[in-house]
């Protein structure tokens, strides 16, 4: 068995395919410890909170990890946010391709070729870039955790807190993948699972109901070790963690063609248990908290229970395109996303800023400084449970309930807020939801598939250069990601997505 990695070495495993779902067996049997699986591990967790969006180098080849033809990164990344949002409602598109300010290369004009294929919700280069790499990350976990299960020297401390770290990843991975790419309402069309590195056979598309069952099994499995997470080390796997992505995978699972009579009060209490009672931000300095790069990659903070920041300060990717710096702001949210928020709302704040008249995003940024804008990831917060518990109280027809926190949640973002007074509670929740996650880890993207929002837009066309219309219609084919033919279709005999003719 090929020993997975060696330090500060790049390693290719698969070099020559680009089956990123399917990775070859190891060839060589080699017997190596628990410390060395950990190592191996570790590199992973070093390699996804530092490395860069997509492409690049870091300063030191010891945090560089390579396997399968590409480099371990965390898999929804800078460029993935960037398309999630262009696919959402909240930016003018209009403007979107700027070339009139100091810095066009940090503005849209660097996305053009990304514009004219979202413009229209065509994201093939999004759907290739997040299918790659996160199956990619899931080969290398198999991996660690098949080498784990052979070590001679079993101790069940360590190897609960290496499994543990794994396996929720990679179902955490996999179920974001789900939610990209499967169409929400047709069972038949879930996304393809390996869990045996050694299996290199094509394995067809799995069924939804069953995607969600291994996943979720997964994540329950794991909520359930005795061993205490080793602070210092592990990330994922710790019970709030878990019980936020349980939270959030029961969410999006509810409205489904997947869907099951618990999976709101499974929403419910999941977010609940993650929350533990605790607030969320309620002033302009820990708003801002959230959006700006810490010198360390995991922050605990009163209100954001684990606010999992994956940056790479001073790793020399500069400038968060396509939405500037503080200083030079270049996209100004849609219309009517801006009007939603009252004047005091603290958010107004810290997401935007006026410049001759008219709001730009600035949201994101760490410091307003152009050459010094890093990767900041808000994965689990206080915010996301509390709104989803409320969201799925107002479900089961909790309206007080909901309503409470609601309440709760409006007070923290707007001084002297009186309570909601309107008659329609989940939908001021979802608005809410809306206001609050801009631009961030493709939630609104995910919350417009999983609410069959239709969506009308004005955009420039690239080869009239006039501006036209586009629409997507409720349940539309183009809210599931194309399967890339490059990426998977042209190994494996699996269907591609409905509606898609590639």
């Amino acid at each position: 068995m090929r020993k997975i990695l060696l330090l500060g070495v790049v390693i290719f495993l698969c070099a020559s395919c680009k089956d990123f779902l399917n990775m070859p067996p190891k060839n060589t049997k080699v017997v190596y410890t628990t410390e060395d699986v950990k190592h191996a591990m570790s590199l992973f967790l070093v390699g996804m909170t530092k490395s860069n969006a997509a492409t690049g180098t870091a300063n030191s080849l010891s945090t560089v990890v390579y396997f399968g033809g590409g480099r371990v990164q965390y898999p929804f990344s800078r460029y993935i946010n960037v398309c999630a949002a262009m696919c959402s409602d909240d930016i003018d598109f209009v403007g979107f391709i700027n070339e009139n300010q100091d810095r066009p290369d940090r503005g849209g004009y660097a996305w053009s070729d990304e514009y004219n294929e979202i413009k229209n919700w065509e994201g093939y280069s999004f759907a290739a870039e997040a299918w790659k790499v996160a199956y990619n990350s899931v080969g290398y976990l198999n991996m660690v955790l098949k080498d784990l299960s052979n070590v001679p020297d079993y101790d069940k401390t360590e190897y609960e807190r290496i499994a543990g770290e794994a396996r929720v990843i990679r179902a955490y991975y996999l179920l974001r993948i789900n939610q990209l790419f499967a169409p929400y309402d047709n069972n038949d069309f879930g996304i393809p699972i390996n869990f045996d590195p050694e299996d290199i056979s094509g394995h067809a598309r799995l069924k939804q109901t069953e995607v969600y069952k291994i996943l979720l099994g997964e994540l329950d499995d794991v909520l359930n070790y005795e061993t205490e997470p080793k602070v210092s080390w592990n990330i994922f796997y710790n019970k709030k963690v878990i019980c936020a992505i349980l939270a959030q995978a029961y969410q999006f699972k509810a409205g489904s063609c997947a869907a099951e009579e618990d999976d709101w009060s499974n929403a419910e209490y999941y977010a609940h248990e993650a929350r533990d009672g605790k607030r969320v931000e309620n002033t302009v300095e820990e708003q801002k908290e959230l959006n700006y790069v810490p010198e360390s990659s995991v922050v605990e903070k009163p209100h954001p229970f684990a606010l999992l920041r994956i940056a790479h300060p001073g790793d020399g990717y500069n400038g968060y395109s396509p939405w500037g710096t503080t200083t030079l702001p270049q996209q100004k949210p849609n219309d009517e996303l801006y009007r939603m928020y009252d004047a005091n709302d603290i958010r107004l704040q810290v997401f935007f800023k006026m410049v001759s008249g008219f709001p730009y995003y600035v949201k994101l940024q760490s410091s307003g400084d152009v050459d010094d804008c890093n990767e900041t990831h808000t994965l689990f917060r206080m915010a996301d449970l509390l709104l989803t518990e409320a969201e799925a109280k107002a479900r089961q027809n909790d309206i007080d309930g909901a309503r409470s926190l609601l309440n709760d949640f409006k007070s923290s973002k707007i001084p002297g807020y009186g309570g909601y007074v309107g008659g329609d509670v989940l939908d001021e929740i979802l608005r809410e939801r809306r206001k609050e996650f801009v631009l961030e880890e493709q939630i609104r993207w995910l919350d417009m598939k999983r609410l069959g929002i239709s969506v009308s837009r004005e955009a420039i066309d690239e080869e009239t250069n006039a501006v036209h219309s586009y629409s997507l219609e409720s349940n539309d084919y183009r809210y599931a990601l194309p399967l890339p033919s490059d990426y998977e279709l042209q190994y494996n005999n699996i269907l591609q997505n409905p509606g898609w003719k590639i």
